[in-house]
C-alpha cells in the first residue's frame, strides 16, 4: 500500500520527538475512521524498533518482524475474542503489564498499541493507568481511538494527544484513484456512504457498497413519501449489514444538510426530505448505531427506526 499523505506531518512530529529524545511514553493517537491511525500506530513501532539509522526504514528485519506483527518487543493489544461486548479486559492488561516489567529482547524497547483503546473497560483502564504512571524507560504504550472521550480523563491525561487530519475529498479520492484505479468511476459514491475514510474504502468490496447505497436512498426515498415496506426492510437490515446501512443514511443525509441554505429542501433524484425530519432522523441512527454494541434486539430496534423515519421524512 502506498504512504498516506495525510499522516506525513504526524509522521514528522514523531520523528523529530523520536531524534530529540522525546519520544513520549504515552501516545494517544486520536482518528477519524477509515484514515489510519492503526497504520501510525504501526509505523511508530518500526520508528522505535529498527536498526537503521535513519528510521524506520521498513526494510530492515525489524521493521518487517513489527509489520508482520512478529516481533518480540512490539505487542499488540486488541479486544478479547471471547468478551461478548468486544472489550479489552483486565487479564489482558494484566498480562502486557508483566511483560513490561521484563527487559525488552532487543534491547531498543517496547512498544504497546492498544487498538481500539475506547474497547477498554473500567477495570482494564485503571490497570493501565499502573503502567502510565510508572512506564518502564524504554516503554512506549500507544492507543488508538476514534472516541478518546470514552477513555478515562485520567488515562488521557497521562498521553501525547496526537489528532489525525481527516483528508480532504479530492486527496482521498486521488489516493483511491492511485491504489484501485479500476474502481475511478465508483469512488464518489464509495465515499459517499462511507465518509472521508479512504482506508475503509479501498478494503471494501465495491459493487456491495454501491447497490447497499442504492438501497438506502431508495428507503429514504419511501421515506419521504411515508412507505418504507418496514417489516420488510428491518427483517434484511437486521440480518447483515445493518451497520453500514446506518452509516450510509448518516453520511448521506448529512453532506445533505450541509450543502443547504437555510429553509432549502434536500432533493436528490426524488428524495425530498426537509432539513428539520434530516436532523431528526440523524439523531435516532446515531442513537441507534451507540447501541449496537449492546445486547440490542436489533429487528425491533430497526424496525423503530424505520418506523421514525416513515413519520418524520414527509414532515
Amino acid at each position: 500500500m502506498t504512504t498516506l499523505p495525510w499522516l506525513a506531518a504526524a509522521q514528522e512530529q514523531l520523528r523529530a520527538a523520536h531524534r530529540a529524545g522525546r519520544t513520549p511514553h504515552g501516545l494517544l493517537i486520536h482518528e477519524a475512521p477509515g484514515t489510519g491511525g492503526g497504520l501510525l500506530a504501526t509505523w511508530f513501532a518500526q520508528l522505535i524498533l529498527c536498526a537503521d539509522e535513519a528510521a524506520p526504514c521498513g526494510r530492515c528485519a525489524s521493521c518487517k518482524r513489527v509489520a508482520a506483527r512478529e516481533h518480540p518487543d512490539f505487542i499488540a493489544l486488541n479486544p478479547d475474542a471471547e468478551s461478548k461486548l468486544g472489550q479489552i479486559t483486565i487479564d489482558q492488561v494484566r498480562a502486557v503489564s508483566e511483560q513490561l516489567a521484563l527487559s525488552s529482547h532487543e534491547g531498543r524497547g517496547t512498544v504497546v498499541v492498544i487498538e481500539p483503546a475506547h474497547a477498554l473497560n473500567r477495570n482494564s483502564a485503571n490497570a493501565l493507568l499502573k503502567t502510565l504512571e510508572e512506564p518502564r524507560r524504554d516503554a512506549h504504550l500507544v492507543l488508538v481511538t476514534g472516541s478518546p472521550s470514552l477513555l478515562p480523563a485520567t488515562v488521557r491525561s497521562r498521553c501525547l494527544r496526537l489528532s489525525l487530519p481527516i483528508p480532504d475529498r479530492d486527496q482521498a479520492l486521488a489516493w483511491l484513484v492511485a491504489e484501485q484505479p479500476q474502481h475511478r468511476a465508483a469512488w464518489p459514491a464509495v465515499l459517499e456512504m462511507l465518509g472521508i475514510a479512504p482506508l475503509e474504502a479501498v478494503g471494501a468490496d465495491v459493487p456491495r457498497m454501491l447497490a447497499l447505497r442504492d438501497e438506502v436512498l431508495q428507503v429514504l426515498r419511501d421515506a419521504a413519501a411515508g412507505r418504507i415496506d418496514v417489516l420488510r426492510v428491518a427483517e434484511s437490515w437486521a440480518r447483515e449489514d445493518l451497520a453500514l446501512r446506518l452509516i450510509c443514511i448518516e453520511n448521506c443525509l448529512t453532506a445533505r444538510v450541509l450543502a443547504m441554505r437555510a429553509g432549502a429542501r434536500l432533493q436528490d433524484g426524488g428524495l425530498d426530505i426537509n432539513i428539520g425530519p434530516a436532523l431528526r432522523i440523524l439523531y435516532d441512527v446515531r442513537r441507534l448505531q451507540g447501541q449496537l454494541a449492546t445486547s440490542l434486539n436489533k429487528p425491533l430496534a430497526v424496525e423503530d427506526q424505520l418506523w421514525r423515519m416513515n413519520m418524520r421524512a414527509g414532515r
